[in-house]
C-alpha cells in the first residue's frame, strides 16, 4: 500500500540521459564557403561549441581568408530548429592581416539552414559588422554570406 508501481529502473535513467545527449549535434564545425556567421571573414572556418542546449550554442573558432586571420567567441540562438533552420549569431572577433591591419570585429548575422544529412548542412544569411582598430571604428557594413557548415 502507499507504493507506486513505475516501470523505469534504474538501469533506463542513464540510457535516456545517453538519448538526449545524442539528439544534440556534435562539437565541432567546419565551414567552407564565402564568409561565415560564426568566424566572419573567412573562407574555411571551425568553430568548437563550448556548451550546447536544445536552441543554443557557445562556442570559439578560427578562420581564415588568404592572409587575414580571424579568431571568434560567440552565441548562436535558434528561433526554429528542423530540417530548415532559422537562427542568429552574435560574436566578438580578433583579426590579423599580417603587416596590414590587427584590430577587433564584431558581428551579428541571420541564417538559413537546410539540412542535407545529420552532418552537413547548407547556410546563407546576411552578415552585419562593426570593425576596430585601436580604438577606433574603421568600418561598419553589412555583407552576404553562402557556404557548407560540417558536423563532427
Amino acid at each position: 500500500m502507499g507504493q507506486i508501481d513505475s516501470s523505469e529502473t534504474d538501469e533506463d535513467v542513464p540510457n535516456q540521459i545517453n538519448t538526449e545527449k545524442k539528439n544534440i549535434i556534435n562539437n565541432h564545425n567546419l565551414s567552407v564557403g564565402f564568409l561565415d556567421d560564426r568566424t566572419g571573414l573567412s573562407l574555411i572556418g571551425y568553430t568548437y561549441n563550448i556548451k550546447q542546449t536544445a536552441m543554443d550554442e557557445y562556442f570559439i573558432g578560427c578562420g581564415t581568408m588568404k592572409l587575414t586571420f580571424t579568431g571568434t567567441v560567440g552565441w548562436k540562438h535558434y528561433y526554429t530548429k528542423s530540417k530548415l533552420s532559422v537562427s542568429s549569431v552574435i560574436c566578438g572577433q580578433y583579426l590579423v592581416h599580417p603587416g596590414v591591419f590587427i584590430g577587433f570585429m564584431s558581428t551579428m548575422s541571420y541564417t538559413l539552414e537546410y539540412n542535407l544529412a545529420k552532418w552537413v548542412r547548407i547556410k546563407l544569411g546576411g552578415l552585419g559588422l562593426i570593425t576596430f582598430t585601436d580604438g577606433v571604428i574603421v568600418d561598419v557594413g553589412g555583407l552576404p554570406f553562402v557556404g557548407l557548415n560540417f558536423s563532427f
